[in-house]
């Protein structure tokens, strides 16, 4: 803990844990075309070539990313085979899916199963994992569980960002970037030797774009004017939220600041580093769309489907499809059409929108900077040679303060809201010991994690349109987690090439769990008010308390062949788990289904990294099964989340290749093919084997770059990107209109790097062919007769230039 208060003291901010990229631009001309060259990583606690760790890593230096235009965590995952992102408030919230293990629930106090982490210091909440790239040194995508060393719901793999650090040699650069929707972004960073034994470096974002999703409201009307007093008497509404200024506002926007500062400290043979960071992003509404859907239901009223709606389709004017093909009216829906839509292909209030599934829409609560996320804290590294063994001390504590809205029929029809706000704090301590002799190599140590979990979120409806007074359902959660942990792990040479690995870590984890369900006046849109409740049959739920306390254990066993200095051969077996936890639903949530259990992952992996032709071609190949037993099923049930415990299986094989034939060309390709079942998980009351989430079953990344040398006192380079993502759907019952389709997307760049004044200006456009794709979605058939839906950005032209110095 001192180090850790040491560390808060010198706070000198970061944000949404913003980061991002490194080198120099002179540099990188002098050198060459050799974007993809081998980096160093730490999978596993040390230093080694990303070659020579026999696991599978997609690793990328900064330079990589700022060569590739990633600006985004997030968008780290289009480079690498079988990771793809799974997201809420249109993509505000993302998290990722490493070989389809995932868990798409948006509620905060749930935790992913693939970890991230920044500089080693666990990021606890799901909003964290979305933040800007700034001042990085390297990514590492680590594949499979790796629970062993770093523990933490890591079932999945993980991702680490590793910031760049001090050192003795004064360096840094500063960029600036403007684009389409006035895009402003400037980036920069400093660092250098502050006197004899001490070095800092200090590192600052900054970026805004206007919203590129147009909305039309109230222009856009979404029934006949026929139809609109009716519907505004049947429902005592009108067309806006009375009361809500500046509503109509443009979707998509972002304004984001950043921040980090470090101090490093010789300590002869060892060094404590510590950083500071802080930061914040506002934004308008999530920037969801309408599409109309229509739900199917069998005999017990069980939704046992949803299909899109279209004017022409044989239940256009339908409201919900019941056995024997005919119409029933809906609960939620108006009652003065005879049950049926008053427009065919609309929604249940006849909207539909402006240009399906492009970038107008028509949302009646669209509220500039609605949705803040502020993000701070601190961490320190302490690194001392205890003789022949290294010590090292790491100390990591983040805040993360969230408030979101968005429209939860993304309509102009005044139906409801949805609100969510999130305050969690979480502290990390690792305690660690490493060696090596000629035969093993080891690490060994004790891990220690708080988190302090306060989430609020759920609808807010209009009460009386005349007075603007509101309800809100608000659900509460409060969730204290606790976990303590012991580990080991050691390569053991058998043979000259010839090594084995084994790994075990034990971790108690205990959680205090509160969670209850109010209903609440309130005249404020887009806050709760948590006082003056009322109880209401069926929309109150009393308080549900519980405290659980498990052992956990996690191993690994592998062996692998360095069979010639540049061909590396391997196997493994992992086993991973993710602690249980709790559900947080609607006020009818039954309290036997509120907990649900660990999930435990046998993963088997074989794959050989190897170089060739006078190491001008890397090929990288894997394959895995994954028997997953109780994995933590999650699937959107109306308006909440419920978890299940389901065994699943995933089989997979994925390949990188990377081909450098001359200094000035680099060609890169990506791609992951897998398949996933998760078992049993029970629809209308029948249950049946579906795909996950997010899970798309193919994916590749395709890159080439050809530098011509001496233009204009620089080198000039041209780059083409290609990602492709199957579809995938959004929701585990695997309904119709919930798959979201395929995609390519192409971006090109062209670059000019001076060789000698560290300029460089990057001239880009991304999405070339301006496609239209969807990439977070939510089945509300029965609510609004229409899904939410995300889409990706639109064709995005820019400049950029660079300075390093």
């Amino acid at each position: 803990m001192g180090l850790f208060a040491t560390a808060a003291a010198l706070a000198l901010g970061w944000a949404n844990p913003a980061l991002a990229q490194d080198s120099s631009a002179a540099e990188q001309a002098q050198q060459g075309d050799q974007t993809f060259g081998e980096i160093t990583v730490t999978a596993n606690k040390r230093e080694e070539s990303s070659q020579r760790v026999p696991i599978a890593i997609t690793a990328l230096s900064g330079t990589q990313l700022t060569t590739l235009g990633v600006t985004s965590s997030v968008d780290v995952a289009k480079l690498a085979p079988s990771v793809s992102v799974a997201g809420s408030f249109a993509g505000q919230s993302s998290q990722f899916s490493i070989r389809s293990v995932t868990q798409n629930d948006f509620n905060d106090h749930v935790e992913a199963p693939v970890a991230v982490y920044i500089d080693e210091g666990y990021v606890a909440l799901q909003q964290g994992q979305t933040f800007a790239l700034f001042d990085v040194d390297r990514v590492e995508i680590l594949k499979g569980p790796q629970g062993t060393l770093f523990g933490r719901n890591a079932t999945g793999g993980l991702v680490h960002f590793v910031t760049k650090k001090p050192t003795d040699t004064l360096d840094g650069f500063i960029s600036a970037e403007y684009g389409s929707y006035n895009t402003v972004r400037f980036e920069g960073a400093v660092g250098g030797p502050l006197s004899s034994g001490m070095s800092a470096r200090a590192s600052g974002y900054f970026h805004r774009n206007d919203g590129w999703i147009k909305n039309q409201y109230p222009q856009q009307t979404f029934v006949p004017a026929a139809f609109q007093p009716n519907l505004n008497n049947a429902l005592g509404l009108t067309t806006s939220l009375p009361g809500l200024q500046n509503s109509g506002a443009d979707m998509g926007d972002d304004s984001t600041w950043a921040l980090r500062g470090q101090l490093k400290f010789d300590l002869g043979e060892g060094n404590l580093l510590l950083t500071a960071f802080g930061g914040e992003t506002k934004s308008a509404t999530g920037a969801y769309q309408s599409v109309a859907t229509i739900a199917v239901l069998d005999a017990a009223g069980n939704q046992i489907n949803t299909l899109g709606v279209s004017p022409t389709n044989a239940y256009g004017n339908f409201q919900m499809i019941g056995p024997g093909n005919v119409n029933v009216a809906s609960p939620s829906a108006p009652a003065v059409y005879g049950g049926l839509r008053p427009v065919a292909g609309g929604d249940f209030y006849g909207y539909i929108d402006p240009d399906g599934r492009g970038p107008i829409t028509s949302s009646d609560f669209s509220v500039p900077d609605a949705n803040v996320v502020k993000t701070w804290g601190a961490n320190a590294n302490l690194k001392l040679p205890l003789g022949a063994v290294n010590f090292t001390a790491i100390s990591d504590f983040k805040k993360f303060d969230k408030n979101f809205t968005l429209d939860l029929e993304a309509s102009p029809a005044s139906q409801f809201t949805y609100l969510a706000e999130a305050h969690a704090k979480s502290f990390t301590q690792e305690l660690r010991l490493d060696g090596e002799s000629d035969a093993v190599k080891w690490v060994a140590g004790a891990y220690y994690l708080h988190i302090d979990n306060r989430s609020i979120n759920g609808l807010a409806a209009i009460a009386n349109s005349a007075t603007g007074s509101y309800f809100n359902q608000p659900r509460i959660v409060d969730l204290t987690t606790n976990s303590y942990s012991l580990f080991g792990q050691a390569d053991i040479k058998l043979a000259q090439d010839l090594t084995l690995t084994a790994g075990l870590r034990g971790t108690r984890e205990n959680k205090d769990f509160d969670f209850e369900v109010r209903f609440t006046p309130n005249i404020d849109p887009i806050h709760w008010n948590l006082n003056n409740a009322v109880f209401v049959p069926g929309f109150t739920r009393a308080p549900y308390r519980k405290s659980t306390g498990e052992t956990l254990w996690t191993g690994k066993l592998g062996l692998s062949w360095q069979a010639n200095p540049g061909t590396l051969v391997y196997a493994s077996i992992n086993r991973g788990v993710k602690a249980g936890s709790f559900n947080s639903g609607d006020a009818t949530i039954a309290d036997a289904v509120i907990p649900y259990k660990a999930e435990v992952l046998w993963a088997y992996e074989a794959g050989i990294k190897t170089e060739l032709l006078d190491r001008k071609l890397r090929l990288n190949l894997g394959a895995y099964h994954y028997d997953y037993q109780d994995y933590q099923a999650s699937r959107w049930l109306g308006l909440a989340n419920l978890i299940t415990n389901n065994d699943a299986v995933i089989n997979g094989v994925e390949a990188e290749l990377t081909l450098t034939p001359t200094r000035n060309f680099t060609m890169r390709v990506a791609a992951g093919y897998n398949d996933a079942t998760v078992k049993g998980v029970v629809v209308g009351g029948v249950p049946r084997n579906v795909r996950p989430t997010f899970a798309p079953k193919f994916n590749l990344s395709a890159f080439a770059r050809y530098t011509v040398p001496e233009v204009a006192g620089g080198d000039l380079s041209f780059q083409l990107s290609l990602t492709h993502q199957s579809s995938a759907y959004h929701n585990l019952a695997n309904f119709d209109a919930d798959l979201m389709s395929g995609y390519s997307l192409l971006d090109g760049r062209v670059t000019w790097v001076s060789t000698a004044s560290g300029w460089k200006i990057d001239a880009f456009v991304n999405n070339i062919a301006n496609k239209h794709y969807t990439v977070v979605g939510f089945d509300l058939a029965q609510l609004c007769g229409c899904n939410e839906e995300a889409q990706g950005k639109p064709r995005w032209f820019g400049v950029s230039l660079r300075k390093d110095f």
